[in-house]
């Protein structure tokens, strides 16, 4: 009986550190024009890293959250995180937005597009005025376990 408390508490050890290692807080969130809207939401005309994967689904996954690039310090790197979504809240605004990652950073954060999600969640505009905002984040169910690709 003692070894099987021990192995459930270590198990829910485990579950609690996958689930922190999914979220982070404090994020630097800089932007960029990625434009989709005048690209047709494509994915590999914006030159993103999940083109390669993820180019070819449809238009009403490509368009159904505004991009972001993904280079944070908790949760999956690479291919791994392509097409992954999560929930950005600004710090400073509480104003939150559901987005899509399509694309690799460097800037230890999130590179949001600037029309689909950056402009959205500065409700102050002090985001615009420092360049960069501060941001928590969390994965989060994309909603769409579409694995159909377009020909």
């Amino acid at each position: 009986m003692a070894g099987r408390v021990a192995l459930a508490a270590v198990l829910l050890c485990a579950a609690a550190a996958m689930a922190a290692a999914q979220s982070a807080s404090n994020v630097r969130a800089t932007y960029h024009y990625y434009n989709p809207r005048s690209i047709n939401w494509d994915l590999y005309t914006a030159s993103a890293y999940c083109s390669t994967w993820d180019g070819g689904r449809s238009f009403a996954w490509r368009s159904k959250y505004g991009w972001t690039a993904f280079c944070g310090p908790a949760g999956p790197r690479g291919q791994a995180s392509c097409g992954k979504c999560l929930r950005v809240t600004n710090s400073g605004t509480g104003a939150q937005i559901t987005v899509r990652i399509v694309d690799q950073c460097s800037n230890g954060g999130l590179d949001l597009d600037y029309d689909t999600v950056f402009s959205k969640i500065d409700t102050d505009g002090q985001g615009y005025q420092r360049g960069h905002l501060t941001v928590s984040y969390q994965f989060v169910s994309c909603g769409d376990n579409e694995l159909v690709l377009e020909a």
